[in-house]
């Protein structure tokens, strides 16, 4: 790979594993189903409520991390809601981070060691002046090649 192709922009999206939205469907179609089943009497309201709740669950398996590697920093979205800009300037460190799961917990997450933006599977730990980082990435050796060069040029400008 040239130098140039080293810097383009690029974009990684991550999607929950497969095991997890199997997991969460299930949970959904039985919480929809138990919905009607509970208000059978209710007639409209019973499914209305049903087709809520498989709604819900539905937007909780397709939430995805995006993350664009730009020329400036990286931006980070999660769940198509919450999202950041990380300037190059401010990475001090990246590395690979942990397997997340469930217990970590998807979407924008409060945890100990940072800010998570989680939907399981492998992970990106970036090292900030501000704090550090921990992005849902399902090529993260990927990711962290691309951002290798801009770091370097980071820290040499410096």
């Amino acid at each position: 790979m040239t130098s140039g192709e080293e810097t383009q922009p690029r974009t990684f999206r991550t999607a929950i594993p497969l095991r997890y939205r199997l997991v969460l469907g299930l949970l959904g179609l039985s919480g929809a189903a138990a919905c009607v089943l509970a208000v059978a009497e209710g007639g409209r309201a019973a499914v209305i409520t049903g087709v809520l709740v498989a709604v819900l669950f539905l937007a909780v398996i397709m939430i995805t991390v995006r993350l664009h590697v730009g020329e400036e920093g990286l931006r980070i979205r999660v769940a198509g809601i919450f999202s950041t800009e990380v300037p190059y300037r401010e990475m001090t460190a990246v590395s690979r981070g942990p397997v997340t799961g469930m217990r970590h917990g998807m979407g924008l997450r409060i945890l100990p060691e940072g800010t998570g933006y989680l939907v399981g599977g492998p992970s990106v730990r970036i090292e900030c002046r501000t704090g550090n980082l921990l992005v849902s990435c399902s090529r993260p050796d990927e990711l962290l090649a691309a951002l290798a060069p801009r770091l370097s040029a980071n820290q040499a400008a410096e």
